[in-house]
């Protein structure tokens, strides 16, 4: 073999190699996608399932709200958290709405926004549902009422009123201060990813991180 025939039998392998890498590459990020759709899909039925059960809330507390429509402490409760159940549903309903217009024939460019897009509506949503954390004792002077048929509002002395009051501003300033916090461009930050993968899921934090390497890869 001379040189000539021994340099072209090298490139052929080169390429051959090559194309076989890419060839690998590409399946790979296909058997990958599958496993984000499989995943997605997960979700959305976790999502639907969600949305039958803050719908059967909301029926509940509206008919509780229509029994005893007055200004009492269990229905006030009745009607807040009513609030928090109709953003429950909305949200749980837009999520699936995003899901379901996820193509993933996109360019990768635009899928990862699309999952962006995901991950931020469900932690936008998480972020409403805490913002009912500061109104805990709504769950309090409903579940008396509900289960003992006590309004515990009108047993309350006067320095209790204003404790229970002065922590639900004080935990509704804690809240704020961690809802400002939580956003994906703060991620570096160790305890606002670590908080963020235990409110929305290390599943969705993996597929932005994901959808970014295979960006990464492709350019």
């Amino acid at each position: 073999m001379n040189l000539d025939n021994f340099k072209k039998t090298w490139e052929q392998q080169n390429s051959d190699t090559d194309a076989a890498i890419k060839i690998n590459q590409a399946m790979l990020a296909e058997m990958k996608v599958n496993k984000q759709i499989k995943t997605l899909n997960n979700m959305k039925w976790a999502r639907t399932l969600e949305s039958v059960v803050f719908f059967y809330i909301i029926f509940l507390l509206g008919q509780y709200i229509a029994t005893d429509f007055s200004l009492s402490a269990s229905t006030i409760s009745a009607f807040i958290l009513n609030i928090f159940a109709i953003v429950g549903l909305a949200g749980n309903i837009g999520q699936i709405v995003l899901i379901s217009k996820i193509d993933y024939a996109k360019p990768v460019s635009q899928l990862q926004k699309d999952i962006y897009s995901v991950c931020s509506h469900k932690l936008q949503l998480t972020k409403l549902l805490l913002m009912s954390a500061p109104f805990y004792m709504a769950y309090v002077f409903l579940g008396f009422d509900l289960l003992l048929g006590v309004d515990l509002f009108q047993h309350l002395e006067q320095q209790m009123v204003l404790f229970y009051s002065v922590t639900s501003l004080l935990l509704l300033t804690g809240i704020l201060f961690l809802l400002a916090k939580l956003h994906y461009k703060n991620i570096g930050t160790s305890w606002v990813k670590s908080t963020i993968q235990f409110i929305v899921g290390e599943r969705l934090v993996n597929m932005a991180q994901f959808i970014n390497s295979i960006e990464a890869t492709d350019s």
